[in-house]
């Protein structure tokens, strides 16, 4: 081995790279973690976003739906009446024809 300025023998290069490779290692493990924690973050962020865009859509279909059934169910019942009025108006009888 060979000597340092003060005569002692250099040690400390074999010493300090085992340190230098587990702090590189940890670096690299708390990058590692942190990409994927952002990472979860902003998928987490994006299915937000996407099951609010699809439940505002889900709602949007509903109300649209919804207004075409009432104005359906309107027209069924504006006819089933008109029916019976003509009915009523008929006095009961068949075919428009007076009983006697």
């Amino acid at each position: 081995m060979a000597n340092d300025d003060n005569g002692h023998p250099r040690r400390t290069r074999s010493v300090t790279d085992p340190m230098m490779r587990s702090v590189r290692v940890w670096n690299e493990l708390l990058a590692a973690s942190t990409d994927m924690a952002f990472d979860l973050v902003l998928k987490n962020w994006d299915y937000s976003r996407s099951l609010r865009g699809s439940a505002e859509q889900a709602i949007a279909d509903t109300l649209r739906l919804q207004r075409q059934l009432s104005k359906e169910m309107l027209q069924a019942w504006e006819g089933y009446s008109s029916e019976i009025m003509d009915i009523l108006d008929r006095g009961g009888t068949v075919d428009g024809e007076n009983e006697q």
